[in-house]
Formats: structure tokens, sequence, C-alpha cells
């Protein structure tokens, strides 16, 4: 690596990470009203809402843009030997997921309608489908903000 690619691979690397960031909080906060809805009304089909829907794909989709450019294109720059700032990225990884994981479990445990004629199966499927990219989507920004940590922590990723 030539010592003047190295500024634009850090930059890079952290342009890509402030996108999946980013995305995950985006994504948390427009979910937490229907995680609301879903929590007080269980076993009720939440209403079709396709702007909610295409929103929850597009933050997929950047999101997963972001990782998988980042796993091609820019490896982390940083590396050290810091156990408080490897703790801090590795406590942010987990804790990132901690949102999908309670989705996930409110939503099959909890809420999953019980079908009737009046359940609309195909929006169950679309449903679950966006559900599942999303949760990738956070799980790879979990794994992204505790390889950091690793890396601040003198080990490899």
């Amino acid at each position: 690596m030539t010592p003047g690619s190295e500024p634009p691979k850090t930059r890079l690397y952290l342009l890509l990470l402030a996108i999946q960031i980013a995305g995950a909080l985006t994504f948390i906060f427009r979910e937490l009203p229907e995680f609301k809805q879903m929590l007080m009304s269980p076993g009720k089909q939440l209403p079709r809402d396709a702007v909610d829907d295409l929103t929850a794909l597009g933050i997929f989709a950047l999101m997963q843009i972001a990782f998988w450019c980042r796993q091609w294109y820019a490896p982390i720059p940083f590396r050290g030997s810091n156990a408080f700032i490897s703790h801090v990225f590795q406590f942010l990884g987990r804790l990132s997921f901690i949102f999908g994981g309670t989705l996930f479990s409110v939503t099959i445990f909890r809420h999953l309608p019980e079908f009737g004629r009046e359940t609309d199966v195909a929006l169950v499927v679309w449903r679950g489908a966006i559900l599942i990219a999303c949760l990738f989507a956070l799980f790879c920004t979990s794994r992204e903000l505790e390889r950091l940590g690793q890396a601040f922590g003198g080990q490899s990723n």
C-alpha cells in the first residue's frame, strides 16, 4: 500500500461505517412506533404501509452496500492496544443488535398473528422477508463494530 493511498482508505472506511451506523439508528427509530403497536395489539396484523416497507428496504439496501463495500475495498485502518476503546466498540456492537433481537422475539413469540380468513398471508410473507433482511443488516453492523473493537484490542479482524 502506498503512503498516499492510506488517508483515502481511512476516509472511505469511516464513511462506510457511518452509513451503516446511521442506517441502523434510522431503522430502529423508524420502527419504534410499529414496535409499540405490536406490543399493544398482540396477534393483530398491522395495516399495510407501502411507504414504511419500502423505506425499510431502502435502509437495508444502503446498509448492505456500505457493509460489503467495506469488506471488499476498505480494510479496518485502525490498530492499537487500547482496552477501553476496544470494549466501547464491542459493547456498541452487541448493543446494536439488542433491538433486532427484541424485535424478532416480540414479532415471532408475541405478535405473530393467528392465521384466519382476514389474514393477508402475502403481507405476512412480505413483512417477514423485510424483517429478516433488516435483522441481517443489523447483524452485519454489529459485527463491523465488534471487528473495530477487536482491532483496537490488538486482535486481527
